[in-house]
């Protein structure tokens, strides 16, 4: 796994430990340890994030929102990296079944 995948796969498992610390902290909202760890993982995750933004771009698009104008659409696209081998088979190869086209007509 490259670094990116690796760092996006940490921003989940932390993600999930998360929500199921903030769901168990609806029923038990004075249980100091689940509070703590709770407060440690959000410091984990806000780091994560703010590693893969500087490394990678924004993970949501509404973290990549400026003020001056919408510079998101400059950063490469996933096809941009790739070789021309992984490329051409792409969706030329893909075909709909016929019982999935859309008749001509209704």
């Amino acid at each position: 796994m490259d670094g990116k995948n690796e760092l996006l796969e940490q921003i989940r498992a932390v993600d999930f430990a998360l929500i199921e610390l903030n769901l168990f902290l609806d029923t038990h909202p004075s249980c100091e340890n689940a509070l703590k760890d709770f407060k440690m993982l959000a410091e984990t995750r806000q780091r994560l994030h703010k590693q893969f933004t500087e490394k990678y771009g924004p993970l949501r698009m509404i973290h990549g929102a400026t003020d001056d104008c919408w510079l998101w659409v400059n950063d490469p696209w996933p096809w941009d990296n790739m070789r021309w081998e992984e490329l051409k088979g792409g969706m030329a190869n893909v075909g709909l079944r016929q019982e999935n086209r859309v008749p001509d007509q209704y």
